[in-house]
């Protein structure tokens, strides 16, 4: 089995999913929608997936493990953009400002290999409420290759001009680099997100 971070899993046996400590918050989280997403860690010797549990509250997170036979259906990003999962939103929760502006998004985003994270990817993908009028758009974008720098800040110029602020992570073969750092501050070293930990380094687009 192959996950990335970001990726979505439904827990299929809950008994295969491990905490530090069981919090009430956390169970009754997975019982209305049973999903996880996988973090950026390093995996453990015996193979089990590093994620995390959503809880209705932002400071409502909790890592965990889940073992590979644990997991069920797996939704990426990627995916959720590919089949436009925000029309299948609820009636009542398409005017929330993020959902508003995905097929915005979607036209702006048309030459890249992207798709929504965070809050959004979790209710496009689940259906489970979980955006607030005032979230953020999360993305991710795969980019194993270089990104043309006036290419990346015309993209991020034409995204500040929608009604959300949209936050985007840059993945690459390395790990992922959050495009505003490098487009904002042309700084001589970056942030570079890894399974071992964030660490400083050149960068790329300097």
């Amino acid at each position: 089995m192959t996950v990335r971070p970001h990726d979505l899993i439904e827990v299929a046996d809950l008994s295969c999913l491990s905490m530090n400590e069981d919090k009430e918050w956390a169970a009754a989280s997975l019982r209305h929608a049973p999903y996880v997403v996988v973090r950026r860690a390093s995996p453990p010797a015996d193979s089990r997936i590093p994620v995390g549990i959503r809880g209705t509250e932002r400071n409502q997170r909790e890592a965990a493990l889940l073992a590979p036979e644990g997991a069920g259906r797996i939704v990426t990003p990627y995916e959720i953009a590919e089949r436009r999962m925000w029309n299948a939103v609820s009636v009542e929760r398409r005017d929330l400002p993020v959902i508003r502006v995905m097929d915005k998004v979607a036209e702006l985003m048309a030459d890249w290999r992207w798709g929504p994270a965070g809050s959004a990817g979790f209710e496009m993908a689940t259906g489970c409420p979980s955006l607030k009028v005032t979230s953020d758009l999360d993305l991710v974008i795969d980019r194993p290759e270089a990104v043309d720098y006036a290419e990346a800040a015309n993209l991020l110029r034409r995204l500040d001009q929608l009604e959300v602020r949209i936050d985007i992570q840059l993945e690459t073969k390395d790990g992922a680099y959050v495009l505003r750092e490098i487009i904002d501050r042309r700084t001589s070293t970056v942030v570079l997100r890894c399974p071992s930990g964030p660490k400083l380094v050149r960068n790329p687009w300097k």
